[in-house]
């Protein structure tokens, strides 16, 4: 009777390091092993695929929104992880001396199982595996015939690498990572001297090896078309930039308009990378310590794993922390820009600022000596009126008997007024103007 081992979610621990906590499936030589992954996986899609596997082998499915889960057949074991944007299979047949020890092992799987796959949402399969753990104790040209069974596969020896691995050379490990005729990468396992438990995290760290592989080598073709687009924003920063310390009539307005809307192209492109440059650093990061894991110790004439994913593999990872770097950077010289932009057209508002003063002032020193000059003529104008008013005086009174006698002339008495009257209408006018 089959039955189900579901592992729940823990609570308070992150997703991440709580999948990788989990005890690896049993393995035990000889054996073969599918893995494969498929991003963009529905949850419903998932938990319908195990709903249907669970009913051909008569076990119990496992509960809605599981995001992990063990199903035991006849003569295999299912493991499914559910992780933050793909979904994880790895099954383990055990071998039997009459079974093909590099058939697929998927064809075990009832059809149904398989057919919910591929159903809609199902993704697309991004990582497939197969590993085949071969008993080899005891047979010492096991490494030897293994070496040359793939080259009579089609694979050249400048393309054949591997590996010991574990302590003191307990296995060793030969692949092509190239894909098969049924789409498959394969890994080819010799156990000399691996204890249950040992094997089981072997397996569990190829598997990982390739997953991540190619997870993190999804970062590449977005850092390849990124560096073309950070190309062409920094030769319009750069050209904004020599004009402004080159050019002194240069505009520095639409300069920092430039700036500005360069900045927001930045700003765009860090948005629309940022998460899958993370995901790829991370998963470099995890490659690396499944690689150290594996302790690898040379096979002669062989390339190790480790030194092929050196070659290959880093400079990619490189390739794309160099363009992540170089967002990053371009956001920092754009905003050094942009702060030199605003100072010079802070500059230039300023000495706007500072002639137009210059030109109020001079104005209003104009406006003081016109009206100086108007107060001037004020005191003439008015002034003449009063010794006009006088004179008609004066002519009034001489017509009077009683004072023509010891009144002077007209004349003389407006001219007598002259200097008091213009006296006291520029005393007047001084008071009036405080």
């Amino acid at each position: 009777m089959s039955e189900s081992l579901l592992f729940p979610p823990r609570e308070g621990t992150e997703q991440h390091e709580e999948l990788h906590a989990r005890p690896a499936l049993p393995a035990h030589s000889p054996c073969a092993i599918a893995y494969w992954i498929q991003q963009g996986m529905q949850a419903p899609v998932a938990e319908a695929a195990l709903r249907a596997l669970a009913g051909e082998i008569g076990c119990d499915a496992p509960p809605a929104g599981a995001r992990h889960a063990r199903l035991q057949g006849p003569g295999w074991q299912l493991k499914y992880e559910r992780h933050g944007e793909f979904v994880s299979w790895q099954l383990n047949r055990a071998l039997q001396p009459a079974d093909d020890p590099f058939s697929n092992a998927l064809e075990l799987l009832p059809a149904a199982f398989r057919q919910a796959l591929v159903a809609d949402g199902a993704g697309r399969m991004l990582v497939a595996t197969h590993l085949h753990l071969l008993d080899a104790r005891g047979d010492d040209v096991a490494l030897n015939r293994e070496r040359r069974r793939l080259g009579q596969d089609g694979v050249e020896a400048t393309a054949l690498m591997g590996a010991y691995i574990g302590d003191g050379r307990a296995a060793a490990l030969l692949s092509s990572l190239q894909l098969g005729a049924d789409g498959f990468t394969h890994f080819v396992v010799l156990d000399f001297d691996l204890a249950p438990d040992q094997a089981a995290r072997e397996v569990q760290r190829l598997c990982e090896i390739e997953a991540y592989r190619m997870l993190a080598m999804q970062g590449f073709p977005l850092a390849q078309s990124e560096s073309q687009t950070l190309g062409r924003l920094e030769q319009r920063l750069q050209a904004t930039v020599d004009a402004m310390a080159n050019d002194d009539a240069h505009d520095d307005t639409e300069a920092f308009a430039t700036l500005t809307r360069l900045a927001a192209e930045v700003e765009h492109a860090a948005a629309r990378t940022r998460y899958r440059f993370s995901a790829t650093r991370a998963y470099h990061a995890i490659v690396q310590q499944r690689l150290a894991d594996l302790r690898e110790q040379r096979i002669p004439g062989v390339q190790t794993l480790g030194g092929f994913l050196g070659r290959r593999f880093a400079p990619a990872m490189a390739f794309c922390e160099s363009t992540d770097r170089r967002l990053t950077d371009l956001g920092d010289r754009i905003s050094r820009a942009l702060s030199l932009a605003r100072v010079r057209t802070e500059a230039q508002r300023e000495q706007g600022n500072q002639e137009l003063l210059r030109a109020l002032a001079d104005r209003q020193h104009r406006q003081l000596r016109l009206q100086q000059t108007v107060e001037g003529l004020s005191v003439v104008a008015i002034s003449y009126y009063a010794l006009g008013l006088i004179g008609y005086v004066a002519k009034g009174l001489q017509k009077w008997p009683a004072a023509a006698a010891w009144l002077p002339s007209a004349e003389l008495t407006t001219a007598v007024a002259v200097l008091p009257v213009l006296l006291v209408v520029a005393l007047g006018l001084r008071r009036l103007h405080r």
